[in-house]
């Protein structure tokens, strides 16, 4: 037996996957498997998620290597460079063009600031809280109802068509204390998620410290650090929160909000900002 939907496995998407037509460009492919269920032995036809590594160079030096998924790759790029504290600001980009598998960004940098920042990541030496040096605290004032955040957790499943389709994606939003959705990304890496997504806001101009991250991923100290470099003051997960995410949230004044399921949620920090 051939099975094309994989979707079919996740029940409530069944209909809507029927009825969708096959995007070819989209980075899937249609893979031969064998499911043993019991005694019984089924041959399927499966999407399984592509993967690819993706360069980022800034003012012609090699930043990083990611494996990502092979889109969206100026918001990657922009995401990642100010997430990770290599710049303050998409103001801080001159410009940015994509050659293939390569991103290359120039800066208003001063070299000397791109020197110690490459020489302190290639070290090795960074501990969990020595990476937190340089983040400032996070002062907004927005407040969002309990109903928005309930609502976004929703939209991820409703725009993760990847993830439906292949089951080997995390998804990250941006929305508005209003809930209305600012960005929207997938990738293979809950990282790179959250760099898609934040990227594709900051590009399109949008003032973050009024909006909270939305993800599927856990809220590990590293991707708070990232929201907070990005001045987003709420992040949002339906998965579990790490100890060191906890600490940085509260360390910066964040709030953190975790096992987002309806009806309930759980908030570690900042519950202030949740009415």
């Amino acid at each position: 037996m051939i099975q094309d939907w994989h979707v079919e496995k996740a029940g409530k998407w069944e209909s809507f996957w029927k009825d969708e037509a096959h995007d070819p460009s989209a980075p899937y492919l249609l893979t031969k498997c064998i499911e043993i269920s019991g005694q019984k032995r089924s041959e399927l036809e499966l999407d399984i998620v592509t993967e690819e590594s993706i360069k980022i160079m800034l003012d012609g030096r090699h930043i990083v290597t990611l494996l990502a998924l092979p889109r969206e790759l100026r918001e990657l790029a922009v995401g990642f460079l100010v997430c990770e504290g290599v710049l303050k600001g998409i103001e801080d980009i001159h410009s940015i063009s994509v050659q293939e598998d390569t991103v290359y960004c120039e800066s208003t940098l001063d070299n000397s600031e791109l020197e110690l920042w490459t020489e302190v990541r290639s070290s090795g030496c960074i501990g969990i809280k020595s990476s937190w040096e340089g983040i400032e605290p996070v002062t907004s004032g927005v407040r969002m109802e309990k109903e928005v955040l309930l609502n976004a957790i929703e939209q991820i499943k409703e725009k993760g068509k990847i993830w439906r389709r292949t089951g080997g994606t995390h998804s990250s939003l941006i929305c508005t204390r209003e809930g209305d959705i600012v960005s929207f990304c997938e990738d293979v890496s809950r990282a790179c998620s959250v760099d898609k997504a934040a990227g594709s806001a900051l590009l399109s101009g949008k003032n973050l410290s009024y909006c909270a991250l939305v993800t599927t991923g856990r809220l590990s100290g590293g991707m708070v650090a990232k929201a907070a470099r990005a001045g987003i003051p709420i992040v949002v997960s339906k998965a579990a929160p790490l100890s060191s995410g906890v600490a940085l949230s509260k360390m910066v004044g964040m709030t953190l909000v975790a096992f987002v399921r309806n009806p309930n949620l759980y908030v570690y920090s900042g519950q202030g900002r949740i009415i």
